[in-house]
């Protein structure tokens, strides 16, 4: 993973400007968790920096941990990890001084959190990452708002719900997937049950390995490539892009394709794609 500085949030202002580890003039380091007994959920609101999730199976606590970087001493002091219980649910959060109403920005005026929090594998994640890379491991399931950075999710015992703004995703051995992308690569591998790609905008999509079906309900550019599914696989809406699709056990539809090709093998069930595309 790269260790990139991000100058503000995606929320917060028009552009993100990167700094480099070099460029961190004050850093230091962040701790803050919490005991995991009767914990039922864990919500992480992530800002500026890198994030890593990781599943335990033999913790019983939720720890986070991280560098705080910024431009100023003061902006290094108002970048803080929070971990703090309501109820049955325990919130992960990273407090920025940008996230300040009426929060202006000066010269070397930049801070993050590179974040890596640990928490046991049999916990839900519930999680908003703003920008740099993320990577989620070993949870018991996850649903992720993403803004920018790339994306590595494995081993998630049960759903993902994804809604994903910029950058590439992987994701590698899930439940099942629900996913909405605006752009950048997509790659999906060993998916106990179903897939469902309910809007791509642009970037490749590469599909595999799965027991239940696939569903693309809108894409808009880059090519789809779909191999190994037990179900069947659908495509509702295509504009751009090459569609292939292999070794599916059940029927597979394209609704409509405006350009570029459909190929396909090893179809087991019915094929249904439009009359100009064809051989």
């Amino acid at each position: 993973m790269r260790s990139t500085i991000w100058l503000a949030l995606l929320a917060f202002g028009p552009a993100a400007v990167m700094a480099s580890d070099n460029d961190c003039k004050f850093r230091a380091d962040r701790a803050a968790g919490t005991d995991a007994q009767g914990v039922e959920k864990v919500v992480i609101r992530a800002g500026a920096g890198d994030l890593k999730v990781v599943g335990r199976a033999n913790t019983t606590r939720i720890d986070a941990s991280g560098v705080a970087c910024a431009g100023k001493q003061p902006l290094l002091d108002a970048a803080q990890i929070n971990v703090h219980r309501e109820g049955n649910v325990v919130y992960v959060e990273t407090a920025l001084p940008q996230n300040d109403a009426g929060w202006t920005w000066g010269k070397n005026d930049y801070a993050s959190i590179d974040l890596g929090i640990t928490l046991p594998s049999n916990l839900p994640v519930d999680a908003i990452d703003s920008s740099g890379d993320a990577v989620f491991e070993d949870l018991k399931a996850l649903a992720l708002q993403d803004s920018s950075g790339d994306l590595r999710l494995e081993r998630i015992a049960g759903a993902v719900d994804l809604t994903d703004s910029s950058g590439d995703l992987r994701i590698a051995q899930a439940g099942s997937v629900r996913l909405r992308d605006s752009s950048g690569d997509i790659e999906i591998d060993r998916v106990r049950t179903d897939v469902d790609v309910q809007v791509d905008s642009s970037g490749d999509m590469e599909i595999s390995h799965v027991d239940g079906s696939v569903k693309v309900e809108q894409d808009s550019s880059g090519g789809i490539r779909v191999e190994d599914v037990k179900g069947s696989v659908q495509v509702n809406s295509d504009s751009s892009g090459d569609i292939y699709a292999a070794r599916v056990g059940g029927d597979f539809t394209v609704s409509e394709d405006s350009s570029g090709s459909i190929g396909h093998e090893g179809i087991g069930g019915r094929i249904s794609i439009p009359p100009n595309k064809q051989e």
